[in-house]
Protein backbone atom coordinates (compact mmCIF):
# COMPACT_ATOMS: atom_id res chain seq x y z
CA UNK A 1 0.00 0.00 0.00
CA UNK A 2 1.14 3.42 -0.50
CA UNK A 3 1.17 6.43 2.12
CA UNK A 4 -0.04 9.46 0.53
CA UNK A 5 1.39 12.88 2.00
CA UNK A 6 0.63 16.40 1.80
CA UNK A 7 3.18 18.00 -0.12
CA UNK A 8 3.12 21.79 0.42
CA UNK A 9 3.76 23.69 -3.23
CA UNK A 10 6.28 26.52 -2.50
CA UNK A 11 5.91 27.70 -6.08
CA UNK A 12 2.27 27.99 -6.55
CA UNK A 13 2.20 29.85 -9.91
CA UNK A 14 5.29 27.26 -11.70
CA UNK A 15 3.83 25.51 -14.26
CA UNK A 16 6.29 23.80 -15.42
CA UNK A 17 9.07 23.16 -12.33
CA UNK A 18 7.05 23.33 -9.43
CA UNK A 19 8.93 22.93 -5.69
CA UNK A 20 7.11 20.61 -3.46
CA UNK A 21 8.26 19.91 -0.12
CA UNK A 22 6.71 17.27 2.67
CA UNK A 23 5.16 18.88 6.06
CA UNK A 24 7.92 17.26 7.92
CA UNK A 25 10.52 19.35 5.45
CA UNK A 26 8.77 22.49 5.16
CA UNK A 27 8.76 22.26 9.19
CA UNK A 28 12.45 22.25 9.75
CA UNK A 29 13.07 24.19 6.81
CA UNK A 30 11.03 27.17 8.58
CA UNK A 31 13.14 26.90 11.53
CA UNK A 32 16.26 27.52 10.60
CA UNK A 33 17.65 29.96 12.42
CA UNK A 34 21.16 29.17 12.49
CA UNK A 35 22.59 33.13 10.78
CA UNK A 36 19.58 34.26 12.36
CA UNK A 37 15.67 33.98 10.47
CA UNK A 38 16.17 36.05 7.51
CA UNK A 39 19.40 33.51 6.32
CA UNK A 40 18.84 30.92 4.14
CA UNK A 41 21.35 27.85 3.16
CA UNK A 42 19.38 26.77 0.03
CA UNK A 43 16.54 27.71 -2.34
CA UNK A 44 13.90 25.36 -0.48
CA UNK A 45 14.72 26.91 2.87
CA UNK A 46 14.19 30.55 1.21
CA UNK A 47 11.14 29.67 -0.92
CA UNK A 48 9.35 27.58 2.56
CA UNK A 49 10.03 30.83 4.80
CA UNK A 50 8.03 33.14 2.15
CA UNK A 51 5.47 30.74 1.87
CA UNK A 52 5.54 30.96 5.82
CA UNK A 53 5.18 34.59 5.85
CA UNK A 54 2.65 34.83 3.10
CA UNK A 55 0.27 32.60 5.01
CA UNK A 56 0.92 34.20 7.90
CA UNK A 57 0.06 37.59 6.80
CA UNK A 58 -3.25 35.37 5.21
CA UNK A 59 -4.15 34.34 8.37
CA UNK A 60 -3.76 37.62 10.27
CA UNK A 61 -0.95 36.59 12.36
CA UNK A 62 1.56 39.16 11.41
CA UNK A 63 0.51 42.83 9.69
CA UNK A 64 1.38 44.18 6.66
CA UNK A 65 4.38 46.00 7.89
CA UNK A 66 5.97 43.32 9.62
CA UNK A 67 5.32 41.21 6.40
CA UNK A 68 7.13 43.57 4.01
CA UNK A 69 10.02 44.15 6.12
CA UNK A 70 10.51 40.30 6.36
CA UNK A 71 10.00 39.44 3.01
CA UNK A 72 12.48 42.07 2.22
CA UNK A 73 15.36 40.58 4.44
CA UNK A 74 14.73 37.48 3.01
CA UNK A 75 14.80 38.35 -0.27
CA UNK A 76 17.63 40.68 -0.32
CA UNK A 77 19.94 38.51 1.88
CA UNK A 78 19.15 35.37 -0.57
CA UNK A 79 19.75 37.55 -3.51
CA UNK A 80 23.32 39.03 -1.80
CA UNK A 81 23.99 35.40 -1.07
CA UNK A 82 24.14 34.47 -4.49
CA UNK A 83 26.09 37.72 -5.84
Amino acid sequence: SSILFDMIQLTPHAIDHPIEVSQEEYDQLVRRTENGWSQCENREECLAKLHYLRNGLKQGKIDEATFQEREKLLVLNWWRRSL
